[in-house]
């Protein structure tokens, strides 16, 4: 539709520009003929409509681009005129000397503007060296959670403590030191995967980088590349697959180093056999490093410390992988889906003992 009005508001005014010098021409014909205007005048007098309408050529595209200004500027009112999820401290506590515990005690959040709580009487405890899976169905309150550790949402009620200080009383910068997030949809900028990965850490030397690499299982395809490092990547990394992508942005969190690391979906719209093959890898490359993995999939949870099942904001079900695959309860439930989805036996899951 814009292009529309553009294109068809250059017509007009080429039409009207053209008609302007005809209608010059023909005035000033006459006059040249009775020699009232000398020869050179006459193409001062054709041309100056020309001139004169270069000054509003660029009014149809002037008026596209007021368009997009205004709807940009509705979106930055939204935002502005949106409540605050997270209220900062007028005197932010210190920082603790040591995260641990990271600990979550009856906790209960929802979104500004709704009724009702997305996660409610959530008990967490994060100990260093600690890997807690969470899963469940969509909606069930697995990324309010992940949003109130990063401290992107405030708790409603219970409590959330980092290091033994309120997370409350500390600026959300510092929070978001202690606990990093490598998101489903981390942003890939256009340019390089160096700088893509220095984001993280804009020191890192080569070797840093190289490390988080091959820890996201990369390396051996960024050596392969003919400009190795300093490949560009492409707006939004147009020029990697989804697989790619998550594991570049795993590497970027792995090279940040956070105290605890909260991977929110890393698999999710990924083809079956590269959602489980990624999350294979990123539970090897996160092997010794304090990690709350919230995902969907059940593959590879054997090697997290601890599962915790959420269902419609409450915690139904948590312990071990292999004792909740073996008795009645959701998890188990979820896992018969999970196989029968992929057409897999799910003899195994339906025949443990309960």
């Amino acid at each position: 539709m814009a292009a529309t009005a553009t294109a068809l508001g250059g017509g007009l005014i080429a039409l009207v520009s053209g008609l302007t010098v005809a209608a010059a021409a023909l005035v000033a014909l006459p006059a040249v003929a009775d020699g009232r205007l000398a020869g050179v005048e006459l193409a001062v007098v054709v041309l100056t409509p020309l001139a004169a309408f270069e000054a509003v050529t660029g009014l149809p595209l002037a008026a596209q681009y007021r368009q997009r200004v205004r709807r940009s500027a509705e979106r930055v009112y939204e935002v502005l005129d949106a409540p605050v999820p997270v209220r900062e401290p007028e005197t932010p506590a210190a920082a603790p000397d040591d995260p641990f515990p990271l600990e979550v005690r009856g906790l209960a959040a929802r979104y500004p503007g709704t009724v009702r709580d997305a996660l409610t009487g959530a008990d967490l405890r994060l100990d260093a060296g600690r890997r807690i899976a969470v899963v469940g169905p969509s909606g069930s309150g697995k990324t309010t959670l992940a949003l109130v550790l990063l401290r992107f949402l405030d708790a409603r009620a219970g409590s959330y403590r980092i290091g033994g200080v309120d997370a409350s009383a500390l600026d959300g910068d510092t929070v978001r030191e202690f606990v990093g997030l490598c998101a489903q949809d981390a942003h890939i900028f256009d340019s390089s995967l160096r700088e893509n990965l220095r984001l993280a850490r804009p020191g890192a030397t080569e070797p840093e980088l190289r490390r988080a690499l091959a820890e996201a299982r990369l390396l051996d395809w960024a050596d392969a590349l003919p400009e190795g490092l300093d490949t560009l990547v492409g707006e939004h990394g147009a020029r990697l697959s989804g697989g790619q992508r998550r594991r570049l942005a795993l590497a970027r969190a792995l090279l940040a180093d956070f105290p605890v690391l909260v991977l929110d979906e890393p698999a999710e719209h990924l083809d079956l056999p590269t959602a489980d093959a990624l999350t294979a890898d990123l539970l090897e490359a996160t092997a010794g490093r304090t990690t709350v993995l919230i995902t969907h999939r059940l593959a590879g949870l054997e090697a997290v410390d601890e599962v915790v099942v959420l269902d419609e904001g409450a915690i139904v079900q948590r312990g071990p992988y292999d004792v909740l695959a073996s008795v009645d309860g959701p998890l188990r439930r979820m896992l018969a889906r999970e196989r029968e989805s992929a057409g897999e036996p799910v003899v195994a899951a339906a025949g443990a003992r309960s």
